[in-house]
């Protein structure tokens, strides 16, 4: 595998609690960090950002006393990720996503369309993404 994009939260796992990643997802994600293939989306900062203003009974992410764009910073350098920019090709696949899947999380699409356009498998465990994973749309390694 030459590349996976990591998805919000196998970003955070992958960071603050190893152990809650698949034996596939943590092969993949070494594999694709070997080959220079670990690809993290901005829209993750976005989807921290907006997760760590959640009110404490909704289990906002614990990004310590970072505000998310420093822990986000923080962890593209602790991974050795490389940081997808969403450029146009990017930004006109998600409108596609939703048109072609009626999913309209506008994070997920930015996700999805960017796992289409750089032909990489998305690591997740979010049900959504994994019902839209088929060999000719999106291909998932369930974290």
């Amino acid at each position: 595998m030459a590349g996976v994009l990591l998805d919000t939260h196998a970003l955070f796992w992958l960071v603050t609690s190893v152990e809650r990643l698949s034996e596939e997802a943590l092969l993949a994600i070494t594999d694709a960090r070997d080959a220079g293939g670990l690809l993290v989306s901005p829209i993750t900062a976005w989807e921290l950002s907006i997760a760590s203003h959640k009110p404490a009974h909704r289990d906002p992410p614990n990004l310590g006393a970072n505000t998310a764009s420093r822990w986000f910073s923080q962890a593209i350098a602790a991974t050795g990720a490389t940081l997808v920019p969403i450029k146009q090709k990017i930004a006109c696949e998600a409108a596609s996503v939703v048109v072609d899947t009626g999913h309209k999380d506008p994070g997920d699409c930015y996700l999805i369309a960017t796992a289409r356009i750089r032909r990489v498998p998305i690591v997740t465990r979010d049900a959504m993404l994994q019902r839209l994973a088929s060999p000719d749309y999106l291909s998932v390694v369930v974290c």
